[in-house]
């Protein structure tokens, strides 16, 4: 008899990476949609899931975020924070990319946000 062996798509290999990435300050909003819509525009093949839970700046309840690839849904608005943690975090599922590298990019643009929001 004769065995098949097939290969599973749904296996992952060394090249997929899981990351979690926290803010402990407010995000300011219009910052965090440029940088995002860039990330996904430059590397949305390497970004295989986004989702995150934001405390935005002058937002009283949390901002709940997802994507995949190149799609990014609508934001919602959850009705109150699920416990005290009030800190952001953003959760990645990426293929063949740099955490250190998405990290960066992300506090460049949060700089860039508190800058725009002082002004």
């Amino acid at each position: 008899m004769h065995q098949c062996h097939r290969h599973d798509v749904n296996r992952h290999d060394a090249s997929i990476a899981s990351f979690c990435l926290t803010c402990d300050q407010p995000i300011h909003w219009t910052a965090l949609g440029i940088w995002l819509s860039l990330l996904l525009y430059a590397r949305g093949d390497d970004i295989l899931r986004v989702k995150g839970i934001l405390n935005v700046a002058g937002a009283s309840t949390p901002v709940v975020i997802h994507g995949v690839q190149h799609l990014v849904h609508p934001p919602s608005h959850l009705p109150r924070w699920p416990d005290a943690d009030r800190r952001s975090r953003i959760v990645f599922i990426t293929r063949g990319l740099d955490r250190a590298r998405i990290e960066a990019s992300l506090a460049a643009f949060s700089r860039l946000g508190t800058a725009a929001a002082a002004i």
